[in-house]
């Protein structure tokens, strides 16, 4: 079918630019007759083999026809499976699908139901998540602990009224397809995610001692506080732009303290003695941390210790050199007025902080969904709200510190503070 035919048909307004990329290539691979994942039983069946309610499987199946039914939702339909599980390539390898942000919502053809149609083109990879699992043998707790993170995120849609009913709206089925796609797996209370380095920074690890210190690549700028500078215009006095030299006898350049803090002045280590560990392009799990139970420290540990097991078992062919996050929940600006027995406090200090930049606001709109208009009657119902409303209420301005870290499989002593109780003095000062 014509793309611009699809478009008329269906009122489509926004995202039709991003449908042009392989419109013809699905088109012409599309099968005659019934699309499998259109089958009412392919639906209500996937939604029960990745633990949805019944009622979703319902919603599910019931769509499907109307989708078989018309011809515009039906290439359509194909067209999404076709780019997200028949031509992507091999699992982890490619992130074309990062485009599928940019889809249609599909409000004017589906109305109520156009984030149910998301729901089933995302079950529409389940035998290509079935494949992958059975090829490398994944476990099937850490399958359903993996796949229960859909039912997370349709009752998130459907918390913040996304839709009327159930349903995924394409930015979160494109964080979904990591599932799906055999990218991401949930291991105890923590999920990680196949991936590459990509902050600006390296971390050298010194032979004799094991210390770990991280530079910062050429030409970032940090402000006074030596944290991330953002825009223009904040936090503008007193930036500064690192410093990185290598060469075949040494590399020298700006420290990031492992609080999450670089310095300014330069540091020169001797490649005899130190080894670069991580940089640009290197394999790592990305750390990610799901919503729906507290952050046990305990729970935490055990994840990352179980991880180091289960990657090089399952996936050999994938290895990793370090554990990565870049998250609110990493703001060190939080030690300051979480008690020092804080779940987010005591995961902090067994990471190797660094900047991104966090947003001043970031941590209202992770916390409370946005900025309080009033906060005397906003959510105290947890004690990170209490504390975050006690310390904007007192006047103290916030200045998020830190958001990244870096944790190194070799270096898991959980409950150690290994990078915080290494002494880097003899060569920082």
């Amino acid at each position: 079918m014509e793309l611009q035919h699809v478009i008329r048909d269906l009122g489509l307004t926004e995202g039709t630019k991003t449908l042009e990329s392989d419109w013809e290539e699905s088109q012409q691979s599309m099968t005659e007759g019934d699309l499998f994942f259109l089958a009412p039983s392919f639906a209500a069946g996937a939604c029960r083999e990745i633990h949805l309610s019944d009622e979703i499987g319902r919603g599910a199946a019931a769509l499907c026809p109307r989708i078989a039914a018309r011809p515009a939702l039906k290439a359509l339909a194909w067209h999404f499976h076709h780019c997200l599980y028949e031509a992507a390539g091999p699992p982890y390898l490619d992130n074309t699908w990062d485009a599928v942000n940019s889809w249609p919502t599909l409000r004017e053809a589906l109305g109520d139901d156009a984030g149910m149609f998301y729901l089933i083109v995302l079950l529409s990879g389940l035998p290509r998540m079935r494949q992958v699992h059975e090829s490398h043998s994944v476990p099937p707790d850490i399958v359903k602990d993996t796949v229960l993170d859909v039912k997370l995120w349709l009752e998130e849609e459907k918390q913040h009224g996304a839709f009327p009913g159930w349903g995924l709206t394409p930015h979160n089925m494109a964080w979904l397809l990591n599932h799906f796609r055999g990218i991401l797996y949930r291991i105890g209370r923590l999920q990680y995610q196949f991936a590459t380095f990509y902050p600006r920074l390296r971390a050298f690890r010194h032979i004799e001692s094991g210390a770990v210190l991280a530079l910062s690549e050429d030409g970032v700028t940090y402000t006074r506080e030596g944290q991330l500078a953002r825009g223009a215009g904040e936090n503008a006095d007193g930036r500064w732009t690192a410093r990185l030299a290598l060469t075949g006898d040494a590399v020298t350049g700006s420290p990031l303290l492992p609080q999450g803090r670089a310095l300014n002045r330069d540091v020169c280590l001797q490649a005899s003695e130190w080894r670069q560990v991580l940089g640009p392009g290197d394999p790592t799990l990305n750390l990610h941390i799901p919503a729906g139970s507290p952050m046990s420290h305990e729970e935490c540990g055990e994840s990352f210790r179980k991880a180091v097991k289960f990657f090089p078992k399952h996936f050999p062919e994938r290895p990793y050199v370090a554990f990565v996050c870049g998250s609110w929940l990493l703001n060190g600006e939080l030690q300051e007025f979480l008690p020092s027995t804080s779940n987010l406090v005591r995961f902090q200090k067994e990471l190797y902080l660094f900047s991104i930049g966090l947003n001043r606001e970031s941590i209202f709109w992770r916390v409370f969904g946005g900025v309080p208009e009033d906060l005397s009657t906003a959510p105290r119902d947890t004690a990170l709200r209490r504390a975050i409303l006690d310390r904007a209420s007192s006047g103290e301005p916030f200045r998020p510190t830190a958001g990244g870290c870096i944790l190194f499989p070799e270096d898991l002593n959980w409950g150690g503070q290994v990078y915080l109780r290494q002494d880097l003095s003899r060569w920082i000062g």
